[in-house]
């Protein structure tokens, strides 16, 4: 199987095409992060593991899950992260993680897709993010391939200075940056909803006719960067920015 999880849409078209190819199925990881249900897996073989890359390591949501979902023992794991630089730690914290889950791990792997964390950067335009999407879909096409053959991804080996440092700022990041206070909607909104239907944690609720974000936050930029209107801003920062509206939206 192939679990994702993906806030603008990155991740799921990398999981969707690696499923496609291997002939397995592409399973949005949303659907218990919003309930919390703890699933078990009994299926042997392979899992597929597919999520962006925050702060150079897999998506806390879908570690979160791998740990609190059933899988069987010695299963083999893939871990595939997209990201618009490097995965960084993500081959030791996939390996850790697998062994406390007692599956083997198969490596880890990074897909360089289009820049969607506008709180910080800016996306490219259309044409250059279409580059880089059909870039990836080569990279796409040779993990496929590698999955097929149970083949072990080559990873680069993690120092301990490297991983100690990266996982400090990777867990202070989420500690005092992931907030929510700066999210706000403006005048443009017209209350359709689509961020709460959207956010991958049920983190967004409406009030008074405006969206209004809790405390759970994983900062995905799916309500930002998916807003039909463009009415969601983070601080100033996003101010006039571009909107990333997905890798199928680039390529329509």
């Amino acid at each position: 199987m192939v679990f994702y999880f993906s806030g603008t849409g990155n991740s799921r078209f990398v999981a969707r095409n690696i499923a496609r190819a291997i002939g397995q199925e592409a399973v949005d990881i949303t659907e218990y992060t919003r309930t919390m249900e703890r699933p078990d897996f009994t299926e042997s073989g392979v899992y597929v593991f597919v999520c962006p890359s925050y702060m150079s390591a897999p998506a806390r949501a879908m570690t979160d899950f791998v740990e609190w979902a059933g899988f069987p023992q010695g299963a083999k794991a893939y871990f595939i992260v997209t990201c618009a630089a490097s995965m960084g730690i993500t081959p030791k914290v996939a390996s850790e993680l697998c062994e406390k889950k007692g599956m083997e791990c198969m490596g880890a792997a990074q897909i360089v897709m289009p820049q969607n964390y506008i709180a910080l950067f800016t996306t490219k335009q259309v044409e250059d993010n279409i580059d880089i999407i059909e870039k990836a879909e080569i990279e796409i096409e040779k993990i496929a391939g590698s999955i097929t053959k149970c083949e072990v991804l080559e990873n680069k080996r993690i120092g301990a200075v490297e991983y100690s440092v990266t996982k400090w700022v990777r867990d202070v990041y989420y500690k005092d940056f992931m907030k929510t206070k700066k999210f706000r909607a403006t005048d443009k909104c017209i209350a359709c909803g689509k961020c709460v239907k959207i956010c991958p944690l049920s983190n967004i609720t409406m009030k008074d006719n405006k969206p209004l974000w809790g405390k759970t936050c994983t900062h995905c930029m799916a309500c930002i960067n998916q807003c039909p209107k463009d009415a969601i801003e983070y601080g100033k920062g996003t101010a006039g920015k571009p909107r990333y509206k997905g890798p199928d939206s680039a390529l329509r």
